[in-house]
């Protein structure tokens, strides 16, 4: 058992909990900044699960000011058409949407394996910087005292620091904790409402297949159904598929009851849908992708944005603070896009300390400041997310209006011309100078620090 050395004169320090996207983005942002940290994980970087990962415009402009979009640019190709189709498989709407959104923002739209943009994510950080990323580690508790936090794992190591930042998925660890601690302290504070924000309402099959003969190998394909609709990208030879099914009333669930599936449960459903159609075109059918994947899961799709992101010197970033359907590739941007703002706010903060450690109080004031700048646009992403993933599972008669006959008349700039416009209001780090690409709609501008602050 080991036992980090405690110091009163060591600089700040950021514990993050879980290096997933929200987490991993934090690491480099941190890393810009010159503020110390380390990650934690329960699992191994990269784990060999998930599917696929998709970089909006916003997200791309965010690894491009940290120095990680040539990697990614050198080895994949941005996304090329967005295809819709109904129930027998054939095309009502067509067209190259990511190349509207791409004119409009000056970026690309990428799509690529999730364990592959972690891997990059932590392959780029610097090498003296790689080390500050432990796997296998398990958070067992949060204790704070005396202006520290400290950290135990599972194994009975214990990290301090001065701020806990729970990256670690929905089923967050460090926010049962930081409820735990509210309870005691703050009595009222987590409401019974809040504790029920987090619903799930479809379960969903996701996985990765290589990419049949008449898919284009950049092509977006959304395939349309009564309460469940199929999601295909393509990177490659390589296909990855999201497919949500909507849960009968009864199947309905509250936080923190959730389903757990099968291998069993996954192929009972991939076996109800078959015989959906793909592709009018070629005959494929879903049975035919579901039996030649490489991999392949049934996982419930959470849904929910949490009212109160922090409490003491423990914030949540990502999942554990706001939930999405992946219709959208939303989730892991917006997960993103809270890194770079916490990390904003941090930033501010210790330049403007000088050196000394930041009060209880300034702690306090830098956390709501973070969670007031992302709240209402968490909730905003969160309910494109909801009506998207609802409208391409035709979700009730007028989510089929709308999807199957509306919005294909107004057409896809339409949704180039929105999709773009959220994309060009998101954060951006403001102490990292770098030669931000443009389009024909102009990034929003915020209210950010003077670059010249004394690092």
């Amino acid at each position: 058992m080991a036992t980090e050395v405690s110091s009163q004169d060591r600089p700040f320090k950021v514990i993050i909990v879980g290096a997933g996207i929200g987490g991993l983005i934090l690491a480099h942002s941190l890393d810009q900044a010159g503020i110390d940290y380390v990650v934690l994980d329960k699992h191994p970087v990269a784990p060999a699960w998930g599917g696929s990962f998709s970089l909006h415009p916003s997200g791309t402009r965010t690894l491009h000011q940290l120095g990680i979009l040539e990697t990614l640019e050198s080895r994949y190709e941005p996304m090329g058409l967005a295809i819709n189709r109904g129930p027998d498989g054939k095309d009502f709407s067509a067209g190259k949407m990511f190349d509207m959104i791409t004119d409009r923002n000056g970026y690309y739209e990428y799509t690529l394996e999730r364990r592959a943009f972690l891997q990059i994510l932590y392959d780029t950080l610097p090498e003296e910087s790689k080390p500050n990323v432990i796997e296998n580690a398990r958070v067992r508790d949060i204790t704070e005292d005396n202006g520290t936090v400290e950290v135990t794992l599972a194994d009975g190591t214990v990290h301090e620091g001065d701020l806990v930042v729970g990256a670690d998925g929905v089923h967050s660890a460090v926010r049962e904790i930081m409820w735990a601690a509210a309870d005691k302290l703050s009595p009222g504070l987590i409401t019974t409402e809040e504790r029920q924000t987090i619903k799930t309402t479809y379960k969903c099959l996701i996985g990765v297949a290589p990419r049949p003969a008449g898919f284009g190998k950049t092509d977006m394909i959304s395939v349309s159904n009564d309460r469940s609709s199929f999601l295909m990208l393509m990177e490659g030879d390589t296909l990855f598929f999201i497919a949500p099914y909507k849960l009968p009333s009864d199947e309905i669930k509250t936080y923190p009851d959730r389903p757990r599936y099968t291998d069993a449960d996954a192929e009972l459903l991939a076996a109800e849908l078959a015989d959906r159609p793909l592709s009018a075109a070629t005959g494929i059918t879903f049975g035919d992708i579901w039996h030649s994947r490489t991999r392949g899961h049934l996982v419930s799709l959470e849904e929910g944005v949490l009212s109160t992101w922090f409490h003491g010197r423990t914030v949540l970033c990502g999942d554990s603070a706001h939930k999405m359907t992946p219709n959208a590739a939303f989730g892991g941007q917006s997960a993103m896009e809270s890194a770079v703002v916490l990390a904003n706010e941090l930033t501010t903060l210790v330049r403007s300390k000088g050196g000394a450690k930041p009060s209880d109080a300034e702690i306090q004031a830098t956390l709501q400041r973070y969670q007031d700048a992302r709240l209402s646009r968490v909730k905003e992403i969160y309910n494109v997310s909801w009506m998207l993933t609802r409208l391409q599972a035709y979700d009730g008669w007028l989510m089929y209006l709308l999807h199957r006959w509306i919005l294909p008349v107004i057409g896809m700039d339409f949704a180039a011309k929105n999709l773009a416009k959220a994309c060009s209001d998101a954060p951006y780090l403001w102490y990292v100078p770098y030669q931000q690409r443009t389009g024909t709609l102009p990034w929003k501008v915020h209210k950010y620090p003077s670059l010249l602050m004394k690092r």
